[in-house]
């Protein structure tokens, strides 16, 4: 049996316009999160499988996958931490260091042929030692489209400087807790990330400095080699590969204090916001949930309930018959409702239609009391 039949109850995390996210658990009691696609929605096996098959840290671990009465699922390991997307804004060396991680994922899963396809604030989520995870892998749509690269929009299928492009839009939120490509609609995003040439990342940001924002006007020097190897609208405009953006993370994280004292500080203070929420989200009351594909299982079971319920009411009634016959002094034949209940019991065991299987009782009255039916 596979492990997604065994589940009984779950809470559900999140609904979406693609799927909905389930905290379950199997019967053995460890967590899992179960992605059960929406009609019409599904993913890219062939990516999904290699994943299922992968050791690279920092994503997550696959336990199963395929379909289920209909409908496209993937399980896999659940993971507590926080998504990204509470966590932002994000001190800047925090930030340049998480995404280094980030990348260093996706260089190992490339040279498996993997691409992401669709990263976003919510598909990343820091555990609570503060550990990125890669989440969603497999969309066959052009992802969350305020963080898609321009061709993804087009219809092109994920690649590395795609990924590449996402992962500037990314930095962006981080930073502002902003999308820096939003809109009202399809049409307005799309518009937005055709002109992101336009687009001047740095601008915006030292725009925020004097509101609050945790950077420094000399820090964006150290940003622009980022911004504009990442979110150019020509793929050939960006950074030859993920190598060579993990060297400019390098560059400027070791411009920040690299590994020391001023990166460990904000890393502790992130570690206190994730187990904050990770705490508050533990007493958050959930709702049990059950799923479409346990009403088969129901369905199985249900004819011998209503069997056995139907021929409960069928005996309740002979019995109260024979009780009212004895107060007046007669008997009812033996052998008359001996054979009624024998071919009450036969037709459980042929598995009549429910309309077959309730008892006759305008005949069990007749074959009674011919007196009391003429009444």
């Amino acid at each position: 049996m596979n492990i997604v039949r065994s589940i009984s109850r779950g809470f559900l995390l999140h609904r979406g316009g693609e799927a909905a996210l389930y905290k379950v658990e199997s019967v053995s009691g460890k967590p899992y999160t179960l992605k059960l696609y929406n009609s019409g929605t599904a993913f890219d096996t062939g990516i999904i499988g290699a994943i299922a098959d992968s050791t690279v840290a920092g994503t997550y671990r696959i336990a199963e996958y395929g379909e289920i009465d209909g409908s496209a699922y993937i399980l896999y390991d659940y993971i507590d931490g926080v998504c990204s997307r509470e966590l932002s804004p994000m001190p800047l060396a925090f930030a340049l260091h998480t995404l280094r991680r980030v990348v260093t994922t996706l260089a190992e899963l490339q040279k498996k042929g993997v691409s992401h396809g669709d990263i976003s604030p919510d598909n990343i989520f820091l555990d609570n030692g503060g550990n990125p995870v890669l989440l969603d892998f497999g969309i066959c749509g052009p992802g969350t489209l305020q963080f898609s690269a321009p061709e993804r929009i087009e219809g092109k299928p994920p690649s590395e400087k795609a990924d590449m492009f996402s992962l500037g839009a990314l930095f962006f939120f981080w930073l502002t807790g902003e999308q820096l490509f939003d809109g009202r609609d399809f049409d307005e995003i799309r518009e937005k990330l055709r002109s992101t040439d336009k687009v001047n990342p740095n601008k915006i940001l030292y725009g925020k400095i004097d509101s609050g924002l945790a950077i420094k006007p000399e820090d964006l020097s150290l940003l622009e080699p980022l911004w504009k190897g990442l979110l150019a609208a020509d793929p050939e405009c960006r950074l030859e590969n993920l190598e060579e953006l993990d060297e400019l993370l390098e560059i400027a994280l070791d411009a920040q204090g690299g590994q020391g004292v001023h990166l460990a500080r904000q890393t502790e203070l992130m570690g206190v916001t994730i187990s904050g929420i990770l705490e508050k989200n533990g007493t958050k009351p959930l709702e049990n949930v059950e799923f479409p594909f346990f009403e088969q299982e129901k369905q199985k079971k249900s004819p011998l309930k209503k069997g056995l319920l139907a021929a409960a009411v069928f005996i309740f009634l002979v019995i109260a018959a024979i009780c009212v016959f004895l107060a007046r002094g007669e008997s009812p034949s033996i052998d008359e409702t001996g054979e009624a209940l024998l071919q009450k019991s036969r037709s459980h065991e042929m598995g009549m239609p429910d309309s077959e299987k309730m008892p006759d009782l305008e005949g069990v009255l007749k074959k009674l009391s011919p007196e009391e039916s003429e009444r």
